[in-house]
């Protein structure tokens, strides 16, 4: 795996998971009625001049540089030809530069206001968080011409969901579902909105509308099974095992399949069958992963040569000095959902997500001036460079609030592998770190269709390599800055729920506060895969099921070595290594 500015796509988990109602505009759809709306609005900008024409099918092909040059003699004749205007955005889109993008859309409404598509096109384009208010004008505006285009209200709604006004975004896909009750795509949107607000009887409904109308698309049999309240009928199940079977099921289809027939065996405690679901689905799903677990140990290795007791005191006092940020660390399973709600439940802290922005940073400020031996080389970053890092990162995490509490939680659970940068950037940020059983954690990340799949999620050496690898660098920073990290262990929290809580919000400074052990009370919309759980009180159901797979786990295990037989303490890596 390449640890270069794309180390948060690569890696990082993202978004609502396999209820994000991103819908499919591209025949996706059983019957292909997106499709029709899409050719009816790219019908509208159709451009008439052949070099234009010519430019566009160079884009198409993936010739960008040839698409670029024949828009270029274009405009160098007619700087206002809106079609070519409009390749040359698209180009621009194409190569990461959205503000350009922008620009080059609106000048495209601006010399033809009448044509949808580029009206469209901009919509979409703005429908960021700084932008998203503009990009839901625009396609009001579309509305007010074309008021039932499935393909406009779906995108309204979509932009409604990221912007999280998840009611109104609930009504919209309520009328989708009533004007296009055929269109599979508009009842899997509208079952993301109503799980996140915790309406779970109405997302089966949906989610089973959804499977009548496309029984093969098995993303919509694992959104069934992920839900932890729902329970698969022997009908169901008889039905999915045949579509499993069938030879000319797509690929990601069938891995979905053997992910929610792996949910509903374990429920019906028939483990070797559960087990053996899991394993095809996380096999086929491994094919053609850029994931190698060696990266990632080196890059640990690299963290403890550079992240010295002399380093950080030589440093001592630089950087942004915000003690507004709460980092929680960990491995994505371990419990970090359920900790977000207690301290989303502090009158005094915001839950903000899993944010990307320190992957994002660290790509973009920190590794062009280390190279590619990062961290090492942190040494040439001086302290106008981490006090620049830190107010960058509370810069971009700004855009992301909606409260003015004094402190904030990024769950974002892979910035333990920047956790140097966060000190030095931001030293007076409190760390916690999310810990749960290793076989417990390694086996959840086995049994889930991440949408955005984690690379390391789909062997079980590699999940338990990856572990092993946290634990080692965690207790190296625990070593060098004592003090700094404070640990919760999962299952303590879940067995003591008020003393765990009030020896973290001690470390953080804060009051005790009674709402924190109601956290289930607190209104907060969800997506997270463990959205049920923690809708109600503590949720115990699952602390011990991986002992009912431990037969199949020799791997795991091995590749867990030390780190699983000293839990829940840790092992000493400095003796172990000097043997």
């Amino acid at each position: 795996m390449n640890l270069s500015p794309n180390f948060a796509e690569d890696l990082a988990p993202r978004g609502m998971g396999m209820l994000a109602p991103e819908l499919a505009m591209q025949a996706e759809d059983e019957g292909g009625a997106f499709a029709r709306y899409w050719d009816q609005l790219r019908a509208t900008g159709t451009p008439r001049d052949p070099r234009v024409q010519e430019a566009v099918a160079a884009f198409i092909g993936n010739k960008p540089a040839i698409a670029a040059r024949l828009v270029s003699k274009v405009l160098a004749r007619h700087p206002r030809n809106a079609s070519a205007l409009h390749v040359k955005a698209e180009l621009a889109k194409r190569a990461g530069k959205p503000e350009e993008a922008e620009k080059l859309f609106a000048k495209c409404v601006e010399i033809e206001p009448n044509c949808a598509l580029y009206r469209f096109n901009y919509a979409v384009m703005l429908s960021r968080p700084k932008t998203a208010q503009r990009a839901l004008a625009l396609f009001d505006e579309l509305l007010e011409k074309d008021p039932g285009n499935l393909l406009y209200r779906a995108k309204k709604a979509e932009l409604l969901v990221r912007e999280e006004k998840h009611a109104e975004a609930a009504e919209c896909f309520q009328k989708l579902a009533e004007d296009f009750p055929d269109v599979a795509d508009v009842h899997t949107g509208y079952a993301g909105v109503l799980r996140s607000l915790g309406r779970g009887d109405e997302c089966v409904a949906a989610l089973r509308r959804a499977v009548e109308l496309l029984p093969t698309r098995g993303a919509i049999w694992w959104s069934l099974a992920s839900l932890k309240t729902f329970r698969f009928t022997d009908d169901e199940v008889k039905q999915m095992e045949e579509l499993s079977a069938r030879s000319d099921l797509p690929h990601v289809d069938r891995v979905n399949l053997h992910y929610a027939l792996g949910t509903a065996y374990d429920l019906r405690k028939e483990y070797e069958k559960s087990y053996s679901h899991f394993a095809r689905g996380n096999a086929v799903r491994r094919i053609g992963m850029n994931y190698d677990a060696d990266e990632i140990t080196k890059l640990v290795s690299r963290a403890r040569t550079m992240f010295t007791p002399e380093f950080f005191r030589e440093r001592e006092g630089l950087g942004c000095d915000s003690n507004a940020p709460i980092f929680m660390l960990g491995m994505q399973r371990a419990g970090s959902t359920l900790l977000e709600q207690i301290l989303g439940s502090h009158p005094q802290i915001e839950p903000v997500g899993e944010l990307q922005t320190i992957l994002q940073i660290v790509g973009e400020n920190v590794i062009p001036k280390t190279k590619d031996l990062y961290p090492l080389g942190m040494e040439k970053l001086d302290a106008a460079d981490y006090k620049a890092i830190g107010e960058r990162y509370l810069e971009l995490v700004e855009k992301q609030r909606k409260t003015d509490r004094p402190y904030f939680v990024d769950k974002c659970g892979y910035n333990f592998l920047h956790i140097g940068v966060l000190r030095l950037a931001l030293p007076n940020a409190k760390i916690l770190d999310m810990r749960r059983h290793p076989l417990g954690c390694c086996y959840a990340n086995f049994t889930v269709s991440f949408q955005y799949a984690p690379p390391l999620s789909y062997s079980q050496s590699d999940i338990a390599r990856f572990y092993a690898d946290y634990v080692r660098l965690m207790a190296h920073f625990e070593r060098v800055q004592p003090g700094v990290v404070h640990r919760v262990i999962y299952e303590h929290l879940v067995e003591n729920l008020e003393g765990e809580v009030r020896a973290m919000l001690d470390f953080l400074g804060l009051p005790f506060e009674p709402a924190c052990l109601e956290y289930y009370k607190t209104e907060r919309v969800l997506s997270s895969f463990s959205s049920e759980q923690v809708r109600s009180p503590i949720f115990r159901e699952g602390l011990d099921r991986w002992k009912n797979y431990e037969p199949w786990l020799g791997q795991m295990k091995a590749a867990l070595g030390p780190v699983l037989d000293a839990w829940p303490d840790v092992p000493d890596f400095e003796a172990l290594e000097a043997r």
